[in-house]
């Protein structure tokens, strides 16, 4: 099992090569028509996130945050929002052209959305309350978020980026948070809570607000999708402590009972699916320290993937199968990569601040 060491630093680079910086350069004048294009589909051909991409993040202390992208060999690091006010929370749109960010910049915490390169950031809510828990359309032309209703409820709302009318999307139960847009663009699956904020289960609900599903009964939250859209990853604890559990939701009407994945006395929580939807990595204090964990949607061949005696956290799966995740290995939280099996762990980014929410 492999463990980090603070030699296996890559010398990250704040300056762009002139040919990424050519790059940066076309996906400003395309983001700029991307932003009246809606989808995104003039900024497509960008070149800025060709190869594996970029790893988006937020860097520096709370209230004065700025977002950040980096290569996952750590070059071409390069500050992307940035802003007196406090920017946090990136994510990338489906087709890696758009940004989406919360921000203060407006005296409370609202929902921004910026092409790829940071340029012409567009304020996308205005509600006087605070904004969180983003997540994008598989189409790109939508976002969902959690925002409080007039009585302070936690409420999922929808926003159609062409006209920025957000439009309240779950009702019947006394909130609503943790918002997944499936990949198929079919469901939206989210935590349901009665008036004493205790889950009620994870439900489903179409974007277009036809149909709800009551999918599980228990105090279930965090849904993950699959990258085919059929299974559902998600954090129960109806057995006393937090454990992931798998249901399929591919199967029409009727769903079968969740498969328990995880079966320890320490808090097992934040499934991500892997790219080819093999593998579940997830976050575990069984250690004794918060650590990455693996194990398939059956609950069969886990895996620790760090062992370290440090904390660990916001694991993210790239694209070509790596994983992104938040170390504090040494006094300041640092980003790093490593592969699917725990191994070739590297750091990408320097010293010295502060790294939170990775988005690749």
């Amino acid at each position: 099992m492999s463990k980090l060491h603070p030699s296996a630093i890559l010398p990250p680079s704040s300056r762009l090569s002139a040919g990424h910086g050519t790059r940066f350069l076309l996906c400003r004048t395309l983001g700029l028509l991307a932003l009246a294009i809606v989808g995104g589909g003039a900024a497509a051909a960008c070149g800025l996130l060709s190869d594996t991409g970029f790893i988006a993040y937020t860097e520096g202390p709370e209230g004065t945050r700025d977002i950040s992208v980096v290569r996952p060999d750590g070059s071409h690091r390069r500050v992307v929002i940035n802003h007196p006010a406090d920017d946090f929370a990136p994510r990338w749109s489906a087709n890696g052209q758009r940004l989406a960010f919360l921000s203060d910049r407006d005296g409370n915490v609202e929902l921004y959305v910026a092409p790829a390169d940071g340029s012409s950031a567009m304020r996308s809510t205005n509600s006087g309350v605070a904004e969180s828990q983003p997540a994008w359309s598989p189409d790109n032309k939508h976002l969902v978020y959690v925002a409080p209703d007039y009585e302070g409820n936690p409420r999922i709302y929808l926003l159609d980026l062409s006209e920025l009318i957000p439009r309240q999307l779950t009702f019947g139960t006394a909130g609503e948070t943790d918002p997944a847009w499936s990949p198929d663009g079919r469901w939206i699956a989210f935590a349901g809570q009665d008036s004493d904020d205790t889950s009620l289960g994870i439900f489903l609900r179409n974007p277009d607000g036809v149909n709800r599903v009551h999918l599980t009964h228990g105090i279930d939250h965090s849904p993950a999708w699959s990258p085919d859209s059929t299974r559902l990853a998600f954090v129960s604890e109806r057995d006393g402590n937090q454990e992931l559990y798998v249901v399929n939701v591919g199967g029409g009407i009727e769903f079968p009972e969740p498969v328990r994945v995880t079966d320890h006395p320490a808090a097992d929580y934040a499934p991500a699916w892997s790219p080819d939807g093999t593998l579940i990595g997830f976050l575990s204090r069984r250690s004794g320290y918060t650590s990455i964990y693996s194990v398939s949607p059956k609950g069969e061949d886990l895996k620790a993937l760090t062992t370290n005696e440090v904390e660990e956290r916001s694991l993210v799966w790239g694209p070509n199968g790596d994983l992104v995740f938040i170390s504090e290995l040494t006094e300041q939280p640092g980003l790093f990569i490593m592969k699917h099996d725990g191994t070739e762990q590297r750091l990408v980014t320097p010293g010295g601040t502060i790294y939170t929410f990775p988005d690749w």
